[in-house]
């Protein structure tokens, strides 16, 4: 194995279908020869087979040369264009949020 990439499918209240592309990682001794672009392709291909309209992921602010990858292949970098914020609950936050859940 030189690369993966981890995938599933999600749904838009506005668009519909989406697959959204968790991770796509190829080993540094294989970068440069194309296997991250193909992988980013094939996402792409299994989710227009699968009727979606778009394919999301995040990329941290540091990871410049995964950022400008994307972008030269035509992403939109959505914090810049529409302000949107990705927000997570975990640890306390996560049990404290699930605790003042109202009972079935």
């Amino acid at each position: 194995m030189v690369g993966y990439s981890l995938y599933f499918f999600t749904y838009s209240t506005w668009k519909g279908r989406s697959v959204f592309m968790e991770d796509l990682y190829v080993m540094p001794e294989y970068r440069g020869k194309g296997i991250g672009k193909g992988l980013l392709s094939k996402v792409a291909q299994v989710g227009k087979e699968k009727q979606c309209v778009r394919l999301q992921f995040s990329v941290l602010d540091w990871n410049t040369p995964s950022l400008d990858f994307y972008i030269t292949k035509g992403a939109q970098d959505l914090t810049a264009s529409e302000g949107w914020h990705s927000l997570r609950f975990s640890g306390e936050a996560l049990d404290k949020l699930a605790s003042e859940a109202p009972e079935d």
